[in-house]
């Protein structure tokens, strides 16, 4: 990728009109991948979706866009379970481990986390008679390896995100992975704010499980999302649900599962999206994630410069390029609220995100199509706020 933007920016139709670094929550999808899109509901329209040939159609798409993703993370093909979202796969743990009486999970300060990776283990800990032991952390959602160590002896599980969804701080996966293997912990990572944007090597990594959207960074439609699960780590997960797909039944009444990755695929029928996904996926592995990584950097350090000049102004999340994601949070003398609302009648969309109980800041999330110039809009747009 060079410095020049615009081949990418006629990707996406939206930058026409509106300055969008909403992308941390729904990225908007390139036209490659509406077409695919168009182009599969059209070969369903016009040769039967429940025909032979549509059939053969489906099932190569589900196969190549394993194939891509096990290309985007390290894994293997069968390692992919196609989902519905992050959320679907966090639950596929939570809900398929065997949880004993004094199990213990590990995850970060709670409140600071995604929802989506807090209650799941909150309502475990409640209903199974199992302890949560939440990390104390610091402003900017970082935490101690040393408190952590000692939290993982004779733990269960550690859980934790990637990169945090409202300071973009990267948070240390694989001094996280040697800790959980040397305890002898499962490890699942939340990857929804890196998957598209930072590389990911599961091996390197060592965790057993990760989920993640396609809408996010990876450009892909809604309704749609990834849960990697080791083949080691399959044997330790049920399926928390069951279907004609996933497993089989014998003469004599016996249920039995079906290996990976079809033990988890219970009913999956969003083959629509799973043709986007896959054309956003190439489209993401074809631009390459260290240039993607490399232009989402320069534009959120051309946007955190430029807040900074501005006095009423704090800025969120680690100021070192390399702990943090491409989002920009700073709180101002307006709330939050309002200056979304504001940038909004400006064609700016930007969105406020918690930072801390009962504290909201501004989030910026650009994207390898949003430009220097753009960031610099943004900020004077802030400032004639303030």
């Amino acid at each position: 990728m060079t410095g020049d933007d615009s081949r990418f920016r006629k990707d996406f139709p939206i930058s026409e009109k509106i300055i969008y670094m909403n992308n941390g929550a729904i990225a908007p999808t390139p036209t490659v991948t509406i077409n695919a899109v168009n182009d599969f509901m059209t070969k369903c329209a016009n040769e039967g979706p429940d025909s032979a040939a549509t059939s053969e159609y489906v099932t190569s798409i589900l196969a190549r866009l394993r194939l891509q993703v096990s290309r985007l993370i390290n894994c293997d093909p069968e390692e992919v379970v196609l989902t519905q979202s992050t959320t679907d796969g966090i639950n596929l743990v939570a809900n398929g481990l065997d949880w004993k009486n004094g199990d213990s999970i590990v995850i970060r300060g709670g409140r600071h986390e995604h929802y989506a990776n807090y209650l799941a283990w909150l309502r475990i800990s409640q209903t199974k008679a199992v302890r949560l032991h939440e990390l104390g952390i610091d402003e900017n959602g970082l935490f101690d390896l040393s408190e952590l160590e000692k939290a993982a002896k004779n733990c269960k599980l550690v859980a934790m995100s990637h990169a945090l969804y409202n300071t973009g701080a990267v948070l240390p996966v694989e001094e996280v992975g040697r800790i959980a293997r040397q305890n002898n912990a499962l490890f699942f990572i939340d990857a929804a704010q890196s998957a598209g944007t930072l590389q990911i090597d599961v091996k390197k990594i060592g965790c057993h499980f990760m989920a993640f959207p396609g809408f996010k960074w990876l450009c892909g439609p809604t309704g749609i999302g990834v849960f990697y699960c080791s083949k080691q780590a399959a044997e330790f997960l049920t399926p928390p649900e069951i279907g004609w797909e996933s497993a089989i039944l014998s003469d004599s009444g016996i249920i039995a599962y079906m290996e990976m990755p079809a033990r988890f695929q219970t009913g999956f029928r969003n083959y629509a999206g799973a043709a986007g996904l896959l054309s956003s996926i190439q489209y993401i592995l074809d631009i390459g994630i260290e240039n993607i990584r490399q232009q989402n950097l320069k534009v959120a350090n051309v946007l955190r410069s430029e807040l900074d000049k501005i006095s009423s102004v704090k800025l969120l999340g680690p100021e070192e390029p390399d702990n943090r994601t491409s989002i920009v949070t700073f709180t101002a003398s307006l709330d939050s609220s309002s200056i979304v609302k504001k940038l909004e009648a400006a064609n700016i969309v930007l969105v406020d995100r918690d930072i801390a109980k009962s504290k909201k800041g501004v989030r910026a999330s650009p994207h390898f199509f949003n430009s220097e110039q753009e960031a610099v809009q943004v900020a004077e747009q802030v400032k004639g706020l303030l």
